[in-house]
Order: structure tokens, then sequence, then C-alpha cells
């Protein structure tokens, strides 16, 4: 990103080597806001009359999302909406997949078979892999006109299908995220296959499960740092900070299932509800919360009111 020479640099936001907030003073005094998240999201910089900190505009216009929420819309011209869209596909798919399997009832009540559970939940895995494919387009083709705000409509530039930047904070975010849900596909579809012996399914089934979860783990918190601009801050006014919180949720719970997976056979065994099964199941839940969070995160910014 490269700002107009006759701008005023005040701060600049820099977590480890990721710069996530840049702030200008512009000639007349006001406020031009550059971030991470909003240059990938294609929603612009924020441009605020003249306050003593850049924080409180960031503030005023996240609480102004709150109160205007749209519970949803249809955004089609919009890329951030259709990676939204994708991935509330598959956070359903992951939900109707684990519930039955955590509460056998349930499973019974419905009549599915283990199997049929385990597929729903490798098409979960197809929609998450789609979506974080496009998570990685939208930070390659992100604008690169700072000066724009969220009104304008970005200029169109050819479209990039490959690149390495792996400097930039929102690539890193996307390309940790499409390489867990990658490797998430191979749990998903081993998990098809019947009558592994234990070691098999640890190897095959755990252990894929186990790093993909680490690189979710990984890419959640990254966005969080997106969003706040430092290791941690608790910013419950924010729509896009409960974003990374939830899928950050979503995660430990991937994360905590794939681990005491481990132990559901061979010599060594742990009990399997709370570890495994109701961790994945509420891990769903919290990436269905997180996903779902996306739209509206888009559709805010076509409310005038709220900006």
């Amino acid at each position: 990103m490269e700002f107009p020479a006759h701008w005023e640099h005040l701060r600049s936001h820099r977590v480890g080597p990721f710069i996530t907030q840049v702030v200008h003073r512009l000639p007349d005094g006001r406020l031009h806001i550059w971030t991470s998240r909003r240059h990938r999201k294609r929603l612009g910089a924020l441009v605020e009359e003249g306050i003593e900190h850049d924080l409180a505009a960031v503030e005023r216009l996240a609480r102004g999302h709150l109160r205007h929420f749209h519970w949803w819309g249809w955004r089609f011209d919009h890329l951030s909406w259709w990676i939204g869209l994708i991935f509330i596909l598959g956070s359903i798919c992951f939900v109707l997949g684990t519930v039955p399997l955590a509460f056998t009832a349930v499973q019974q009540w419905l009549g599915w078979s283990t199997w049929a559970l385990d597929f729903i939940c490798f098409m979960g895995s197809v929609f998450f892999t789609v979506g974080s494919a496009l998570l990685v387009l939208e930070a390659l083709n992100a604008p690169s006109d700072p000066t724009a705000k969220h009104a304008d409509k970005p200029k169109r530039h050819p479209w990039r299908w490959f690149a390495w930047e792996w400097e930039r904070i929102d690539f890193r975010i996307a390309t940790v995220q499409l390489t867990g849900a990658i490797i998430f596909n191979i749990n998903c579809g081993m998990a098809l296959v019947e009558g592994l012996a234990w070691w098999q399914s640890d190897l095959f089934v755990w252990t894929p499960s186990t790093v993909a979860s680490c690189c979710f783990v990984t890419a959640s918190y990254l966005g969080l740092i997106e969003v706040t601009h430092r290791r941690w801050a608790w910013r419950v006014w924010d729509m896009t900070w409960w974003i990374n919180f939830f899928s950050l949720l979503g995660s430990a719970g991937f994360l905590c299932s794939s681990l005491v997976g481990y132990f559901g056979q061979g010599p060594i065994q742990l009990p399997q509800w709370w570890g495994n099964l109701f961790a994945l199941m509420m891990g769903s839940w919290f990436f269905l919360f997180s996903t779902y969070l996306l739209v509206p995160e888009v559709l805010s910014e076509d409310d005038p009111s709220a900006s």
C-alpha cells in the first residue's frame, strides 16, 4: 500500500511483523484509518472528522453496526458475502453431522447411520475448503487504492489467481486456513472407511484432524490480531472480534476432539463423549456462529445510519 505523500502519517499499529492499521491525517483535518481486514473485505478505509484517538472512531463505527444489525440479506456482487454463505453451509453440515453423534437419541430419531453422518461432515469439509480458497483470492485481489472510502466502488483490476505475499497478515490468515481445510478433507474422508485398526485410525483420521485443527486455531488467532491490533484484547462491541473469537472457540473444540480421539481405541483409552463427541459438536456450533456473522458484517456497510 502506497499512501499519498501529502498525507500526514500519525501512527501505524504493528503486531510482530504485521501492520494491521495505519492512520493518516488528511489535508482537511480528517483522519484516514486503514485496517487490514477492511482492506481485505473491500470495505474501504474509515474517514472520520478529526478526533484525538483513532480507536474511538473504530469503536463508534463498530457500535453503530451492532445497533443496525441486519440478520440476513443478499449481496451477490460481493465476494465476502459468498464466502460467508459457503462457510455457513459447511458449518451447517458439521452441526447436522455432529449433533446426532453426540446424542444417540437424536440419531435414532433421525434414523441416520454413522456412515451417513460422517459423509455429511465430509461435505462440510468440502464447503470449508472452497470457502478457504476464496479467502485466499479475496486477500490477493484486495483493492490497492488506499484513498477510497467504504462507499466508493473499487476500481476493477486484473484478477490475480496466484501470488505469495506471506508478509501480509490477511494473506497468511487465508493461507493457513486453506491449508487446514485441505488437510481436514483427509481425516473426514478416511472417517468414511470402515474397519480401520486403531493405529490406522490414529494415523489417517486423528493425525490430519489434529494438524488441521492447529491450522484453524492459528488462523483464528491471527484474525483476532488483525482486528484488535495487539496480541490480545476484549472488544465485545466489535462484530469482527466476535467472528474471530467464535472461530477460535470452534477451532479449540475441533482440536480437543482430535486429541482425545487418539484414545478412543487401542492400548490406552479415554472416555470419548465429553472430550471428543461433545467438543466436536460445540466446535461446529461455534463455527456456525462465526460464519453466520460474516454476512451481517457485509450488510452493515450498506446501512448509511451505521457509518
